[in-house]
């Protein structure tokens, strides 16, 4: 079945409930959303119909505007995993429906996406991106209603109701920094990061500087741009300026290809180090993939970038969950080009799943029980497409292992893996405060 098209949640509803229906009628246990019991045993809660046994999700996703190139594929992920649950049957009999809306990058139209579609669904499996995530906390907190946080902040990773899957941000800077002292020689390597001026951006500020410092590597500048700025001139020659060998980019993939393509015009071409969320295959061409036509910054990108992150290269049948999901991707996402999000999305779903289907075993499916099956859920192995995961009360990061690819104009996804997973030294002794 190929992708629903997204509708107002009053328009599917009367439609009829269709299994999957991306932007699904979001259905409580009663009309005013109270837990109850049904005939499945179950006691169930707001967003849970127990007769029909199915669950509506939430999806709070940047699906236009220019961090669209991360939220659509991220989100067809999860469809495309969850499609696949609900054709096996569902979760142990539950099918998965979702409710999308989105959200533009914006955190004032996070929130009101997230208070429309609350009290209709079990909780959000998706929210892209730090400020936005941090917008709604204090509310999902109040309602203990659990979040899927699309977003590696590490402030996120402490607190109860966040299930975020893979390495922190600032985790994944302190690895690449421990790359470049032990494995290329760079302690007298000049090394500068221009960051985005949010939550996001101060998170890999923090890996980067903890690198630095553990490393005694001379951190030549550092700068900021502001969300929606185009003209990235002055920051790109203040590096220069700097001399700065090593640049670290936390950006979206816009200005991350601004920046490498100001560079070039400027004969300054530093090893640019970017952070996973500033990265997109469509960077290197006009449909994502080899075959299209490039772009002008493609040749610029594929000589001197190299993405961080912690998934397994495309098509590795190394890794033991690849041949299921490329055959869930052939079935339920056909048009689905090699994207590194849309493989997030589909472990993200995989961790989701894990977490319903240890809250249906306990015999409640509401927000108290859903958050508390996340809590002592465990590890969940994720067939190698990413580090395994591992839920507990104690809280902290799901994984410390990050992987360093370099981009490459021949390989599907554009991405060739330079290292594998692994933990340096900062990013072992990081700390992590509880939140609040």
């Amino acid at each position: 079945m190929g992708r629903v098209k997204m509708r107002p949640l009053g328009a599917v509803c009367a439609a009829g409930a269709i299994a999957m229906a991306i932007g699904a009628c979001g259905t409580g246990s009663s009309s005013s959303g109270a837990s109850g019991g049904g005939s499945s045993g179950v006691t169930t809660g707001p967003g849970v119909d127990a007769k029909a046994k199915t669950i509506s999700l939430g999806v709070l996703s940047p699906l236009s505007g220019p961090v669209a190139a991360i939220g659509k594929p991220l989100t067809a992920g999860q469809e495309t995993y969850f499609r696949a649950v609900n054709a096996a049957g569902g979760i142990d009999g539950w099918k998965v429906d979702l409710v999308e809306r989105d959200t533009k990058y914006d955190p004032q139209t996070e929130v009101q996406a997230y208070n429309r579609i609350a009290g209709n669904v079990a909780f959000i499996a998706q929210s892209l991106g730090s400020p936005t995530t941090k917008a709604i906390q204090p509310l999902a907190s109040q309602q203990k209603m659990l979040i899927g946080a699309s977003a590696q902040d590490s402030s996120l990773v402490t607190d109860p109701v966040m299930a975020v899957i893979g390495t922190p941000y600032a985790i994944d800077n302190a690895n690449a920094l421990d790359h470049i002292a032990k494995q290329k020689g760079g302690k007298n390597a000049k090394v500068g990061i221009i960051y985005q001026n949010d939550a996001y951006g101060q998170d890999g500020l923090r890996g980067y500087q903890a690198g630095v410092n553990t490393y005694h590597l001379r951190s030549v500048a550092e700068t900021t741009y502001k969300s929606g700025d185009t003209d990235l001139t002055a920051q790109v020659q203040k590096m220069r300026s700097a001399g700065a060998q090593y640049v670290f980019v936390v950006a979206t993939p816009s200005v991350a290809s601004t920046i490498v393509g100001t560079g070039a015009s400027q004969g300054y071409n530093p090893r640019w180090v970017f952070q996973g969320p500033a990265w997109s295959e469509y960077l290197m061409s006009s449909d994502g993939t080899p075959k299209g036509k490039p772009t002008a910054v493609a040749k610029a990108l594929a000589s001197s970038v190299w993405v961080l992150g912690y998934e397994a290269q495309w098509g590795d049948k190394s890794a033991p969950g690849m041949a299921k999901f490329l055959a869930d991707t052939k079935r339920f996402a056909p048009s689905q080009i090699p994207d590194y999000y849309f493989m997030y999305g589909y472990a993200q779903a995989k961790v989701e799943t894990a977490i319903l289907r240890k809250a249906i075993a306990g015999g409640a499916l509401t927000r108290a029980a859903i958050l508390d099956a996340k809590l002592h859920l465990g590890t969940v192995d994720l067939g190698g497409l990413m580090p395994p995961v591992d839920y507990t009360p104690g809280l902290g990061p799901a994984s410390r292992m990050s992987e360093i690819s370099k981009v490459s104009s021949t390989t599907q996804g554009f991405l060739k893996a330079v290292r594998g997973f692994f933990v340096g030294d900062a990013a072992r002794s990081m700390t992590f405060k509880a939140s609040g």
